[in-house]
């Protein structure tokens, strides 16, 4: 094709204006999902951190009135940075240590306890319970793969209903002015019945824990997992039918929305820099692999793609520079033959991609662009080769082995 746009602006003005790789971020399509997915729940909206941690995306969500989901010291730390209210911000870890709860308490978030124990560790470290959350394993999930669905004995998160129930009652015991309960079965969902059915067994499970435990439940929190298609033929989530879940929780619901939010909000820019035939097999290399973007390696997920050439159709392996076989952005994908130097769009990349990233390789972090309204800045910058050793110092005693070794 001879124009390649991203939201509306030439890709290859913004490639050429920050360089490559380069995530761009739509900001007019993250408010607008985050208007879909209030009107259609009716649910207080807590973005999860973990999707998408870039300062201006959590700055437009925290001034769109949302609160945040948040996972250790450093997404609490954001979600202050970015101006959320720290009443509206809610710790949901599993296994944290005691320096992660102390940071907890010391910032005032509310707790939603993966476990009783992590509860008890909590009061120990001067958590004085208000409003509290527990996660409920409810017993069904569903994800994209087998690492996303959240339930049962395979999954480390949450508990079943006795050991929430024994929950429940010690915190009451500890003062618990407030009670909510949560239960985040899966991820990237499509299936809107879903929900309502992981709503109803939230419901009535609660209301069992209400019942023999003696608490009263003001919120619910359902989590997220609501999913974008990724795949050519999924259909996206039915909006509509999600209003049903209005009629399970009135008001009184929370949901966690990450990707749903910001995941068809980004794009990853790459130049390909190679395109190699191996036999049967056609290559095309790019500047950036699985350090960028972990999920096809990690998950085996798709992830769209359009190629900024005019060549004839052809089946290739997407790959970066990455010194993994398994360093495959796309496998046996059908593009139009790109030439090196070509500008390659990856699709939904707006979520677990810059927050997934790592410098293996030693290969640098992308630059991070915002657009809207047809304008675009930067809103982090490239990392640099430098920053690859910033805190990293060789002390003395390596001249001491050395004097040994030799």
């Amino acid at each position: 094709m001879s124009e390649c746009l991203v939201s509306g602006i030439d890709a290859n003005e913004l490639a050429r204006l920050y360089n490559t790789p380069l995530l761009v971020y739509d900001l007019d399509r993250v408010a607008r999902n985050y208007a879909m997915l209030k009107e259609a729940t009716g649910a207080s909206i807590h973005y999860a951190v973990k999707a998408n941690g870039n300062l201006a995306v959590l700055t437009l969500l925290s001034g769109l009135g949302a609160g945040a989901d948040v996972s250790s010291p450093g997404e609490i730390m954001l979600a202050e940075r970015a101006g959320f209210a720290r009443g509206d911000v809610m710790l949901t870890g599993n296994f944290l240590s005691d320096e992660d709860i102390s940071y907890g308490v010391r910032s005032g978030v509310t707790f939603n306890f993966d476990s009783l124990n992590s509860f008890r560790r909590a009061v120990r470290l001067g958590y004085r319970p208000g409003l509290v959350f527990f996660r409920l394993d409810v017993g069904y999930g569903k994800g994209e793969s087998k690492g996303t669905t959240l339930a049962g004995e395979e999954s480390k998160f949450g508990m079943f209903l006795s050991d929430a129930l024994d929950a429940y009652r010690e915190a009451k015991r500890a003062g618990a002015e407030q009670f909510g309960i949560q239960a985040m079965m899966g991820s990237n969902v499509l299936d809107a019945d879903y929900f309502l059915g992981i709503g109803r067994r939230l419901k009535e499970q609660a209301e069992q824990i209400a019942d023999e435990a003696g608490v009263e439940f003001s919120y619910y929190d359902l989590g997220g997992g609501f999913g974008i298609p990724y795949r050519p033929g999924e259909e996206p989530l039915d909006l509509g039918k999600l209003r049903g879940l209005r009629d399970i929780f009135g008001g009184s619901l929370i949901v966690e929305p990450g990707r749903f939010l910001v995941g068809d909000a980004g794009y990853l820019l790459l130049r390909i820099t190679e395109v190699k035939r191996k036999g049967s097999k056609v290559y095309v290399g790019v500047d950036a692999g699985m350090n960028v973007l972990m999920r096809p390696a990690l998950y085996g997920s798709y992830h769209p793609m359009i190629a900024c050439s005019g060549g004839e159709p052809v089946k290739v392996d997407v790959t970066g520079p990455i010194c993994e076989n398994t360093d495959r952005l796309a496998t046996d994908r059908e593009l139009p033959l790109p030439k090196e130097g070509d500008l390659l769009i990856v699709l939904n990349a707006g979520a677990y991609v810059y927050s997934m990233s790592s410098n293996y390789n030693a290969r640098p972090r992308p630059a991070e662009v915002v657009v809207s309204g047809g304008e675009h800045a930067l809103a982090r910058r490239r990392e640099g080769l430098e920053d690859l050793v910033r805190g990293n110092d060789v002390p003395g005693i390596v001249k001491n082995s050395l004097a040994r070794a030799r």
